[in-house]
């Protein structure tokens, strides 16, 4: 009979990065390893276990029923074993926090909530995280980072996951004040396509809100767009070009309120995103994470 005592730590890292990845090709590069290799382990693993973990689809891996329900185990044991190895090597008297966060709140949320935790305990080692939403959760599953802070990621990432809501926050359709698109009022959708609009890039949360918005209003794809998540290139191109941007207002409050953008008169409630805190759920925070939580919690009141 079969035991589970020839799997090893390899084994399961490598089943993980591949399920994160969806692909054996992308795994075995973030791993720093060859394919054939990575393949082998894979089989090795699922020899062990007896279960196919991975179907092969068009569009890359998925996790078979087997797969998935091995995965939030491995998770959960991986993250354990991580912070293990981190108490045993002496980082346990070093109080660090870890926090994925997501761009909507990179000017808002966090800089007042960190400049408070360092003020008040400077010992603390703050590590910021920024990536994409997806790999942010893989991080969270594992145990590299504590907590998320943003915009409520899409349900289907979200087993495992506790959403605490703060706020809401809108996507806006926004211009710089010199363009002329700033003088109409009860835009429509085709009035935006017939300009040159930036748009977040596919596969990320704030583009699933826009492209709900848009088909429900019979736009399938804008004529001439620009597609970047970069918030930093959409404020300093909007600055000095007439074109039309889709951009959370926490990354274009300060903007807004100088006059320098100036929101279009376009609406819909499907632009209308959740801004909150994500955890794994029934997982204990550190002091040091608790605190700094409660502090992006009081000035969410203060923000909202």
């Amino acid at each position: 009979m079969k035991t589970t005592t020839r799997i090893r730590l390899r084994h399961i890292r490598c089943f993980l990065e591949v399920a994160e990845h969806g692909s054996i090709t992308k795994a075995a590069a973030s791993l720093n390893t060859v394919q054939p290799a990575l393949s082998r382990t894979l089989r090795e693993l699922e020899s062990e276990l007896g279960q196919t973990l991975f179907e092969r689809t068009g569009q890359g891996l998925i996790l078979t029923p087997a797969g998935e329900n091995f995965r939030r185990h491995a998770l959960a044991g991986m993250s354990q074993i991580d912070r293990g190895i981190q108490q045993a090597r002496g980082f346990a008297n070093a109080p660090a926090v870890n926090v994925g966060i997501l761009p909507n709140v990179a000017r808002t949320l966090l800089p007042p909530a960190v400049a408070r935790l360092k003020a008040l305990s400077p010992g603390i080692d703050m590590r910021l995280h920024s990536t994409t939403a997806r790999q942010m959760l893989q991080h969270l599953r594992t145990g590299k980072i504590d907590f998320v802070v943003g915009r409520l990621m899409s349900l289907e990432h979200l087993t495992g996951i506790s959403f605490e809501q703060l706020y809401s926050e809108p996507l806006l359709f926004v211009a710089r004040r010199d363009h002329p698109i700033t003088r109409e009022r009860n835009l429509t959708i085709d009035d935006i396509d017939r300009q040159l609009v930036i748009i977040p890039v596919a596969d990320t949360i704030i583009r699933r809100e826009l492209d709900r918005f848009t088909f429900a209003r019979g736009l399938v794809e804008f004529s001439n767009k620009i597609e970047t998540v970069s918030f930093e290139f959409i404020r300093s191109f909007l600055a000095s070009n007439d074109a039309v941007a889709c951009i959370p207002m926490g990354a274009v409050r300060q903007e807004l309120a100088s006059g320098q953008l100036v929101q279009l008169d376009i609406h819909g409630e499907e632009l209308m995103g959740s801004v909150g805190l994500s955890f794994v759920a029934g997982r204990e925070l550190s002091p040091a994470a608790a605190q700094l939580a409660d502090l992006v919690r009081d000035e969410a009141r203060a923000y909202a």
